[in-house]
């Protein structure tokens, strides 16, 4: 697989990790036994002791600085953080450290004991240990993992020698007890040969167990006062404090950012992901832990949303999910504002069923199907025996089928739609296009025809069980976070094209109208429609709805993939918006007639006069509301007539 480009890296990554994290877990929980720990993308802090969480900043390090295989990198960069992080230690000073108990009466955490016990440094020489020999045990099954880590260590062990001292030995400590690599050590310093050649010596009488920390402290103590011997690490007692303190915190970071380019990053610390922060017990801030909770779920979300592929090669992202369930709560008001926008704008919704429906029925009717075994026995049967026409022995009833027909709406969620015209009291662009969508929507229902209903728009993703309180205050967490930890790639998950569904193919119609009818509520009386409502708990996230942001060709193509897998013989897209796209012009058209290619009847209803739909071969615009009934009609009517003249059908 060939690597991304630094511009879309982390997309790609969130994509990769997506595909490989149901086979990572099944692996994980075999190995552990514990089926019901996951795995997930993200920087926030293990909740439970069931979650693994990696952070997408050490993938995009490992994937940066080497010229190995993308998917392979990924894979192993995943199972060694995971590793790293499952690991549920349990660790009591009083208890488990017999030998030191005089040394570490009164110390709180396992960092105040390894610094008491075995100075500043100790605790790199602690996660070292623990951290190879997890590695070790872990992955010397699995001979597919063994050659992933073998290669990615070979690459940057010759980057060991530009290192500072202690941190080669360091590094040479960690490839002794894994044993990727036949490490030849005579090129090294002789202070870095001697240390681990001594190391050695100790390794060799020691068995590790996760169980018994304190024979891993011990053996840290012996190891750090094999680096002071052999001068790999300062004596600070020649020091004042002031300058040790500088030493310290230089040291620090130097230690971090150079085993970093040598071994495989990790979360926290230096390359266990979090141990010490478990010995620690530390939670850190809960307001930050909830922010970044909040940044996980919604980059995982977009990670394993929809890959939209436009007819020119473009691919863009696409989160299609339901429309929050909280517009239910302003149906009693929308039911009643529903029909006094019909009576206003004169748009009887029967004259439009009685107007459309004798076509649908038609064209299904057309359709019934004959042959050998496709119904009831013909009462013709002697006489098309007589003529040889055995294929007509057997006739489906003529009846109604939900499978002659797939009609997608989408309708334009821009906050360009809810916005009034000069001169005039209320907004009505939406309502009207929501209030189109319904004629359509009715008629499909009434002769159980399959169809959907969707809102579009590019803005940050609204959940479905969230109200405009929650919604905010997750909008806010996660823009703040995202520039944190994303920077310049903030915006690509920020902002994302969504497809909210009123009405899926295989929704209930009646299931979902209620908050079809509070979306008609909101649309029309905008504020005043939530402050009638008893409590804020019950405010739909009106903020979902954002100005100027659509890129239509990619929602078009999302409806147009599954028109394309429903069974249908009629094919119908109808893109209900008040002015075009903020993508490309070029890629709408395209995208347009790449459905219409495959049989989809593609038709674009213009509200209100600020856009063009020169791009739509079936088009139809509307300057008032009162016009919706006489388009719509007419656009759907010449449609459905063209399909009788241009397709045969048994009659």
């Amino acid at each position: 697989m060939m690597k991304p480009n630094d511009k879309n890296i982390e997309s790609e990554i969130v994509l990769e990790f997506e595909k490989i994290r149901p086979a990572i877990t099944r692996l994980l929980q075999s190995q552990t036994g514990n089926k019901e720990l996951n795995i997930n993308l993200g920087k926030s802090k293990n909740i439970n002791t069931n979650e693994i969480i990696i952070n997408p900043s050490i993938l995009v390090n490992s994937v940066t600085t080497s010229k190995l295989d993308f998917k392979e990198l990924i894979i192993g960069t995943v199972v060694h953080e995971a590793i790293h992080s499952m690991q549920d230690y349990n660790f009591e000073i009083d208890k488990d450290l017999k030998k030191y108990v005089e040394e570490t009466t009164g110390l709180s955490n396992i960092e105040e004991v390894l610094e008491v016990l075995a100075g500043p440094f100790g605790k790199y020489v602690f996660e070292i240990l623990i951290h190879s020999y997890e590695e070790y045990y872990f992955v010397k099954e699995f001979q597919g993992l063994s050659s992933i880590f073998e290669d990615v260590y070979k690459e940057s062990f010759n980057q060991i020698k530009n290192l500072k001292a202690f941190n080669q030995f360091l590094s040479l400590l960690f490839h002794n007890i894994t044993a990727y690599l036949q490490v030849d050590i005579s090129s090294f310093n002789k202070n870095i040969q001697t240390s681990v050649i001594e190391s050695d010596k100790l390794l060799s009488k020691f068995t590790y167990d996760s169980n018994n920390l304190e024979e891993v402290i011990e053996l840290t103590i012996q190891i750090i006062d094999i680096c002071r011997v052999n001068k790999l690490l300062p004596d600070l007692r020649e020091y004042s404090l002031g300058e040790q303190r500088e030493i310290l915190e230089s040291m620090d970071d130097n230690i971090v950012d150079e085993l970093n380019k040598v071994l495989i990053p990790s979360s926290t610390n230096v390359t266990t992901g979090n141990t010490l922060e478990k010995f620690l017990g530390e939670k850190g801030k809960q307001s930050d832990d909830e922010k970044l909770n909040f940044m996980d779920d919604h980059v995982s979300k977009i990670g394993s949303s929809e890959t939209v592929y436009l007819p020119n090669g473009k691919v863009s992202k696409l989160v299609n999910t339901n429309l929050p369930h909280t517009f239910n709560n302003l149906y009693a008001s929308g039911i009643k504002t529903y029909n006094n926008l019909l009576q206003e704008w004169n748009l009887p919704v029967h004259e439009v069923t009685n107007k459309i429906k004798p076509y649908f029925i038609h064209n299904q009717k057309r359709q019934r199907i004959s042959g050998y075994d496709q119904g009831d026995l013909s009462p013709h049967v002697p006489l098309l025996l007589a003529s040889g026409r055995y294929e007509r022995m057997f006739e489906q009833k003529q009846r109604l089928s939900n499978k002659s027909y797939a009609v997608s709406l989408l309708i334009d969620g821009s906050g360009s739609m809810l916005e009034k015209k000069k001169g005039e009291v209320y907004p009505w662009s939406l309502s009207a296009a929501l209030i189109g969508a319904n004629y359509l929507s009715q008629i499909c229902h009434e002769l159980n025809v399959d169809f959907e209903v969707a809102i579009f728009n590019r803005a940050f993703l609204a959940n479905e069980n969230e109200n405009e309180e929650m919604y905010l205050k997750r909008k806010m967490a996660v823009s703040s976070m995202l520039n944190t930890n994303y920077g310049s790639n903030a915006e690509f998950y920020f902002n994302t094209t969504n497809h909210y569904f009123v009405k899926r193919y295989e929704d209930s119609w009646k299931n979902q109208y209620e908050k079809f009818i509070g979306l008609i509520e909101f649309s029309r009386n905008l504020r005043s429609s939530l402050d009638a409502l008893t409590s804020t708990d019950e405010h739909p996230p009106a903020s979902m709805f954002e100005r100027g942001t659509n890129v239509d060709e990619r929602n078009i193509m999302f409806s147009t993939k599954r028109l394309l897998e429903h069974g249908s013989n009629t094919k119908l897209l109808a893109v209900l918006s008040d002015g075009m796209t903020r993508g490309s012009l070029s890629d709408l058209k395209s995208s347009i007639d790449y459905s219409s290619r495959f049989g989809i009847d593609v038709i674009g209803i213009g509200i209100g006069d600020r856009g063009t739909w020169k791009e739509y071969q079936n088009r139809t615009q509307i300057s008032r509301p009162e016009e919706l009934i006489h388009s719509i009609v007419n656009i759907t009517k010449d449609i459905l007539i063209r399909n009788v003249k241009e397709s045969s059908g048994a009659a």
